[in-house]
């Protein structure tokens, strides 16, 4: 089967009624700006060709997909920890680059534990609603890149948590279920951080 058409765990390309559950669920988030209730951020919910596409995914397929997602957002980071002088983006771009870096090696070694060969497709990340919005971060000027790359990570995240929650009741085996359980509330706390950083560049007010 072909996953191409998959958004991601996905918009990115780069990751969604789990959706229900992550719009109503706290977790929060301090910054200078106050808490983030992300309860009071809902997620937009996935639409029903990408949820049909979801629950049509082997184990092979979510495993390729996370890596996907933890891949690009390795690169994306390190792209802006490069171009940015802020330190709250700098602070927020090396925890990307760290937890998605022990994402993904902790991906492969339950791929290779439980004989799963991951795979996904080169057209997947063409498809993404936000691989657009990524790649601009590649051009931004210094006065831009910030503002983009936290945007594009609410965005990112939003979609990854809706996916990874409904790939939860998806995958078949228990190593990949425990792992997309562990990965959700990294995402949630990437999410929340990234609304608090948006807060407080006055990209978004303050829900809740």
């Amino acid at each position: 089967m072909s996953v191409s058409w998959v958004r991601p765990l996905a918009c990115v390309c780069a990751l969604s009624a789990f959706i229900a559950c992550a719009s109503n669920q706290q977790y929060a988030s301090s910054s200078a700006a106050g808490t983030v209730d992300l309860a009071a951020y809902p997620v937009p919910p996935l639409g029903a060709r990408e949820l049909q596409l979801l629950h049509q995914m082997s184990d092979a397929n979510i495993l390729g997909h996370i890596e996907l997602v933890d891949s690009l957002e390795i690169a994306v980071s390190d792209t802006v920890l490069r171009l940015t002088r802020s330190d709250p983006i700098s602070n927020f771009a090396k925890m990307m680059i760290a937890n998605h870096s022990t994402n993904l090696d902790q991906n492969r070694r339950i791929a290779k534990a439980n004989n799963i060969l991951p795979t996904t497709s080169f057209g997947e990340l063409n498809a993404m609603h936000v691989a657009p919005a990524i790649d601009s971060i590649r051009i931004a000027s210094d006065l831009t890149v910030d503002r983009r790359y936290v945007m594009t990570q609410i965005a990112l995240h939003q979609h990854v948590l809706a996916e990874l929650q409904e790939l939860q009741n998806v995958a078949q085996t228990t190593a990949v279920r425990d792992q997309i359980a562990a990965t959700i509330p990294i995402v949630r706390d990437h999410l929340s951080r990234a609304h608090a950083i948006a807060i407080d560049m006055g990209l978004e007010k303050k829900r809740g």
